[in-house]
């Protein structure tokens, strides 16, 4: 596809780049000056901000700043920090300012990053969140969505256990659509796919954009919600070197207690029995060696993170910069994570008003990979009674290992077999630069790349454990993947006040371009499984290869307007214009449109007297995004495709190669839209002590994109089209409420905040209900249909078990035929609730949903003195999971092994169960091969995500260690989790489908995790 740039387009955009490269000169001063707290002392890292500009600084150790202001008769200074009152002082011809800030626990009119810009606190009037780095920090992670969770209203976090370079899922006020949710993630103003590459502890602030106005700007990609990542920056001063470094060990938090081998052996006979058959095992106590699984592929789990930093600055540049490295050794054998990571970040105002200046981020991650979740579920699965090594005469090691007579691989063998490394090379970084041209007006290009290089190399050895566990020909597999991306965004700030009005307005025009390159190489029949022939050039037959390129592109136009009337009536507008090359020409363009208004009731004279209510403001807002975030879309979602085939012809059925259409284009598919009403409100209270923030919303979302599953008879090679598959819409509200107060030394703090997301569809193609979440046991549990809830499970309701052969026989239709003729006491009695005297799939009913009612994060903060003490809660509320490993735990009709314990919780005659069914070989009652709600469970838990205790040391310490600040802290994460849940693990998010890909569709189907790991840690961060 050839890159799209509408040539209408070029006279605005050479326009912004030649206003943004042109230099003047014009009279200027320096304004320096100490901002201190209320005790007199210096205060650090204060953000000095020139009013209606992008000009400013940050105060040095001593509280200390300097700062070049272009008229020193005319503008306002900006005094704002976390914690403190912001302060707006008049330079009035002074070229020396000193500042004191008064404490406020929650300052409302503190500076927030919003798209293309930064807007006070004060006047939003969109819903936006927002998070410190400091709050991030506070774990060790190696990811930001781990350290997100549950510090941020609107925000819902869910891991699917610790396995070592795994993402947890992130959905920004519930699910936008049926198919992909991950927001759009923006790191330094450079939109990026993935942030796999960033320290968590590298960043500054963190801006969530929630609702379609404010990321309305971001237009074709916001509709999951907007991440805005700021990196840490340099600040004027001497050079500063920090060092943190942190080590910690790991242990799941919970697995499950399986049966012995005895006992084991026990379970099966009983089940023989039951159905009649011979014993299995005739003699169970002889089986004393258990063999367990978990214990054979477990270990230890390691986490270390180090890290050191170089910022400082002088009056014409700031920097930045730092080298990090983290490792993540897994809990199984052979499952790590490497990131090393080196970030540069710098400033030079290089005129009175021209500033360049650049961030990149050069990183590596090195993951050895395992498919872990079904890796730990069949390590409970197989069972206890093979061994899991055995005396071997072969000369492959890869043979010598015990064989179980079930359908799962002897776990051990898996794990010492496996050769799956995988290697990712990131450069991601822009360079930019801005000039004034007149106090207000700041016309800025930004020139962004985000590239990546993945490499992957697999080899799987030959080996013969028996019959059903063998691989007679080893195979090598390499790919080489190349993804190199490009950000051209360039814009034209203006800020101006006219008496009681104050206006800023911005224009904008970006351009992108996404091009993937791959290539994969593949192999068999190398000579040995010798380490030293591991690659293609070793193999002797099966040889494969391919590759491809695609390449799209998005040009946008960009505008936006706020407006405010005495600082309390708030307007807010925006609109982008989205052309990309993934749809045809007919649908390429989207115009995604916002407005909001907001109005600062507490600036009203009837509040001003008022001593409770400090701060009150109310927003309403409306927007339009777009999403086209689906796997794989490319041009080829609407023009058609060649894939190759082989087939055997002729009498000596020769092979032939053979070309086949490889997809149905459809040349009608267009933008998924998802437009967005919110209303909020924002309190302050007690002085600001008590603060409340809080939104109720309702979302719609049109043309969902999915790939669309088409007929057999349509013809061969055909994979699934593209479609507009429906429409659906949510409905929610989250809130943050805050308390803080400082008394003497002593300071305290508590924030909850919550998430209520519901969503229903509206539409779906041809009112077809989608069937998802497989299983090897039962199906598909989740139905997705009109009126109902996305992906919620569908199955049989079962009433009790039979306890005697007369409930059985009474169990009969109207027209007295027994409804469960298979039925035994101790089976399942399942409603027929049509009433037709049969139990079949017109018998199935909603019995539950895996979306929760609620889900949220308590956060508490506590100091005295040189102490301090951070934990946090997160959880969810009201929603179900289906917990399938039932299927295999509770049943006697495989080989796998049982819970501990069955023998006595399964029905064994009358009144001993009515949740449980008897143990069977032979299941004719389909009492576990039916879905029904014995495997629909409470999902709710609340887990004590992250318990933190630390020490500062005094300034006499750090003056006889030669440092400027040291502490030391110890924390643990996961210590604690609170469940009814019988499963392992209740985090479940997309879980694992037997077949079907991570979708919003198969959300809470518990197939077997790879476990949470609950982590013990120490560290220092330290200070030159």
């Amino acid at each position: 596809m050839k890159n799209f740039f509408p040539p209408r387009w070029y006279a605005a955009y050479l326009l912004l780049f030649c206003l943004s490269i042109t230099t003047a000169f014009a009279q200027s001063a320096t304004v320096r000056g100490t901002v201190r707290d209320e005790t007199g002392t210096g205060l650090p890292g204060v953000t000095v901000l020139l009013k209606g500009t992008t000009t400013g600084t940050a105060t040095g150790s001593d509280g200390n700043f300097s700062l070049d202001v272009p008229d020193a008769n005319a503008g306002v200074l900006q005094f704002s920090f976390v914690g403190y009152k912001q302060q707006e002082v008049a330079i009035g011809g002074r070229t020396t300012l000193n500042v004191s800030l008064g404490t406020d626990n929650q300052v409302m009119s503190e500076v927030v990053v919003v798209g293309y810009g930064s807007q006070e606190k004060r006047t939003l009037t969109n819903a936006v969140t927002t998070v410190q780095g400091e709050e991030l920090s506070k774990l060790t992670v190696a990811d930001v969505g781990s350290a997100l969770q549950g510090k941020a209203a609107g925000v819902t976090v869910v891991g699917a256990g610790s396995e070592p370079g795994s993402a947890p899922q992130i959905l920004i006020r519930g699910i936008s659509t049926i198919n992909g949710n991950s927001p759009l993630y923006v790191v330094d103003g450079l939109p990026v796919a993935n942030i796999d590459y960033l320290n968590p502890k590298d960043i500054a602030t963190l801006s969530v954009l929630k609702d379609a106005a404010s990321a309305a700007i971001y237009g074709s990609r916001a509709a999951n919600g907007v991440v805005l990542i700021t990196t840490k920056a340099g600040v004027k001063g001497e050079p500063r070197i920090t060092v943190d470094g942190t080590f910690g060990v790991s242990n799941p938090t919970n697995v499950p207690n399986m049966a012995s081998a005895s006992e084991y052996a026990r379970i099966m006979n009983l089940a023989a029995t039951n159905s009649g058959n011979a014993a299995v095992y005739p003699n169970p106590e002889q089986y004393t060696q258990t063999t367990d699984w978990w214990k054979q592929i477990a270990r230890r789990g390691i986490t270390q993170n180090y890290s050191v930093g170089l910022s400082g600055g002088s009056d014409k540049v700031v920097y930045s910069t730092g080298l990090s490295y983290f490792k993540e050794r897994g809990l199984v054998q052979g499952s790590d994570f490497d990131r090393l990571a080196l970030r540069m970040k710098s400033e030079y105002q290089a005129t009175k008003r021209l500033k360049i200046g650049e961030d990149f981020n050069i990183s590596m991650t090195s993951r050895n990979y395992l498919n872990s979740g079904s890796l730990f579920r069949d390590a409970f699965n197989d069972d206890p009674i093979t061994p899991a090594r055995v005396p071997g005469t072969s000369g492959n090691p890869y043979d010598y290992y015990g064989a179980s007579p079930t359908d799962v691989g002897n776990p051990l063998a898996t794990v010492e077999r496996n050769d799956d490394k995988r290697k990712q090379y990131f450069l991601v970084g822009t360079v930019y630069a801005n000039y004034e041209f007149i106090p207000g007006l700041i016309a800025e290009t930004r020139f962004g790349t985000n590239n990546n290089v993945y490499r992957r190399n697999n080899f799987n050895p030959f080996y013969t454990i028996d019959a059903n566990e063998r691989n007679q020909v080893n195979s090598v597999v390499r790919e080489h993947n190349i993804e190199i991306n490009w950000n051209n965004t360039n814009t034209l700030n203006y800020t101006h006040a006219f008496g009681d009005h104050n206006v800023s307005a911005l224009a904008a025009v970006t351009l992108e371009r996404f091009q993937t390159n791959t290539e994969y190489t593949s192999g068999q029949g190398i000579p040995s499984n010798d380490p030293s022939l591991r690659y293609p050039d070793a193999a002797t037959t099966g040889f494969a290869i391919g590759g491809n390129t695609f390449t799209n592109t998005i040009a946008s136009l960009i505008g936006r307007v706020n407006y405010d009337y005495r600082g309390k009536y708030l307007l807010g507008a925006s609109i982008r214009r989205d052309g990309a090359s993934v749809f045809p020409t007919d649908n390429r363009w989207g115009t995604f449109p916002s407005v909001s208004v907001g109005w600062l009731v507490s600036e009203e004279s009837f509040l001003k007297n008022q001593n409770a209510l400090n701060f009150a403001k109310l927003r309403a807002s409306w927007g339009r995004v777009g999403n086209q975030n689906i796997a794989s879309l490319t041009n080829s979602a609407y023009t058609g495709t060649i894939g190759r085939t082989y087939y055997v012809t002729g009498p000596d059925r020769t092979l032939q190669l053979g070309a086949v259409q490889g997809n149905v284009p459809n040349p009608n598919v267009k933008w998924e839209t998802v437009e967005d009403y919110d209303i909020g409100v924002d309190l302050g209270l007690l002085q600001n002590r008590l603060t409340l923030t809080a939104d109720v919303f309702r979302r719609n979302t049109y043309d969902m994109l999915m790939f669309q599953s088409i007929p057999g008879h349509a013809g061969y090679g055909y994979n699934s089209p593209v479609t507009n598959v429906g429409s659906m819409n949510t409905n929610g509200l989250d809130f943050t409420v805050g308390y803080a107060e400082t008394k003497g030394d002593f300071t305290y703090g508590l924030s909850v905040n919550a998430t209520r997301a519901i969503s229903k569809i509206d539409k779906l193609a041809n009112g077809q209900a989608i069937y998802s979440g497989n299983t090897p046991i039962f199906g598909r549990p989740s139905k997705t249909e009109e009126g109902g809830y996305v992906g919620a499970f569908y199955g049989y309701q079962n009433t009790g078990i039979f306890q005697n052969q007369g409930e059985v026989d009474a169990y009969r239709s109207a027209g007295g035929t027994l409804i469960q003729p298979n039925a035994k006491p101790g089976d399942f009695r399942f409603a027929d609730l049509n009433g037709d005297g049969v139990i079949d799939e017109k018998d199935q009913k909603y019995i539950g949903n895996p979306t929760p009612d609620l889900t949220f994060g308590v956060n508490l903060t506590m100091g005295y003195k040189g102490f301090d003490l951070q934990a946090s809660l997160i959880g969810s509320l009201g929603n179900d999971i289906v917990n399938a490993n039932k299927g295999w735990w509770y049943s006697g009709s495989y080989n796998y092994n049982k819970i501990a314990g069955l023998e006595n919780m399964a029905w064994s005659g009358e009144g001993t169960s009515n949740s449980v069914p008897r143990i069977v070989a032979n299941d004719n009652n389909q009492n576990l091969t039916r879905f029904s709600n014995f495997y629909v469970e409470n999902g709710s838990y609340a887990r004590l995500r992250n318990l933190q205790l630390g020490y500062t040391f005094t300034k006499g310490v750090n003056t006889m260690l030669h440092t400027s600040s040291l502490r030391l802290y110890v924390s643990a994460q996961n210590l604690l989790t609170f469940t009814n849940y019988s499963g392992v693990d209740p985090e479940i998010g997309y879980g694992r489908s037997y077949t079907d890909g991570a979708s919003a569709l198969n959300r809470g189907v518990d197939l077997g995790n790879y476990p949470t790991a609950r982590t013990f840690l120490v560290g220092a961060n330290i200070g030159f």
